[in-house]
């Protein structure tokens, strides 16, 4: 049996998933992507930190020293401002991508929207035809009845006359 009404809701419902699908699959990317910078962030700043130290452990005047704390200033403020920079850059792109999800959510609830009216539309008028029809069968019926001749009753007989 086709059953329009449960195509359309199974339709949309895949077409659904399909987005919740693309979003959770987005928040992954964006999550795993900004992990990543955090981590390699991590990373430069602990070696450029053991390198710093090194190379204080070896210093012969309080002038090297203060070079060498200016450097690793430098290169964790570098270190920080490149963190930012890409992860607000990933952000952004991230946001794009979402709204681009949300319009694409959008229109499909539009589109079925559309098309479950149109649907209901459909049915409310078939099942309109269907009463119609089954209107004039109920009529046509009736006035067959009513216009066939009335059956003369049947004669009672009594006793006396079965005698």
């Amino acid at each position: 049996m086709n059953n329009p009404a449960l195509d359309l809701i199974t339709e949309y419902n895949t077409k659904a998933l399909e987005t919740l699908t693309t979003l959770g699959e987005l928040n992954a990317a964006t999550i795993e992507s900004l992990i990543n910078k955090q981590v390699a962030l991590s990373t430069n700043l602990f070696e450029t930190s053991v390198a710093s130290s090194k190379e204080l452990s070896a210093v012969k005047s309080p002038a090297e020293a203060v070079e060498i704390s200016k450097k690793l200033m430098t290169t964790v403020a570098d270190s920080l401002k490149g963190f930012v920079t890409e992860s607000t850059e990933n952000t952004l792109q991230a946001r794009e991508s979402l709204k681009a999800v949300i319009d694409e959510s959008y229109a499909l609830n539009s589109e079925y929207s559309v098309k479950a009216y149109d649907a209901s539309v459909e049915t409310v008028n078939a099942s309109v035809e269907t009463v119609k029809a089954s209107v004039e069968t109920v009529k046509a019926n009736v006035e067959s009845v009513t216009a066939a001749p009335a059956a003369a009753p049947a004669k009672k007989t009594t006793k006396k006359a079965a005698k």
